[in-house]
């Protein structure tokens, strides 16, 4: 039977560590040949919580025994938000029968400057392309 573990990431600011809403928390595997497999897509709630997700795991045993397997499952999360750097994980660890917390802080981008503040109102030259 496989064993499972499970994830729940908490996405924050940076600096504040104030919960960020509606962040897309995207989770995936390793496969073959260096490509991923998709499990899931989720958005953080008014906590910045995502929704807890039920993962596969290897045995707990093979932690008993050196030289196994390794014996957590690996996983990569990608957090987005529109107002916010995009933050990768890679190689995060799940372990059977525990729930594995990834808290992310994301970064905010420069916010937009507003005309009349630092020259902003200066028009942009598009130069033509010639077909």
């Amino acid at each position: 039977m496989q064993e499972t573990g499970s994830l729940r990431v908490r996405v924050f600011t940076s600096r504040a560590q104030l919960p960020i809403q509606g962040a897309a928390v995207i989770l995936s595997k390793p496969i073959e040949g260096g490509r991923r497999e998709l499990l899931s897509i989720l958005r953080t709630d008014s906590s910045g919580l995502a929704r807890t997700v039920t993962l596969n795991t290897p045995d707990q045993n093979l932690s008993q025994d050196p030289g196994n397997l390794d014996p957590f499952a690996a996983y990569t999360i990608v957090v987005e938000h529109p107002n916010y750097y995009l933050a990768v994980f890679d190689g995060v660890q799940v372990f059977s029968g525990i729930e594995t917390v990834q808290d992310v802080a994301l970064n905010p981008l420069p916010q937009p400057v507003q005309p009349g503040d630092d020259g902003a109102d200066a028009p942009i030259v598009v130069t033509p392309q010639r077909l």
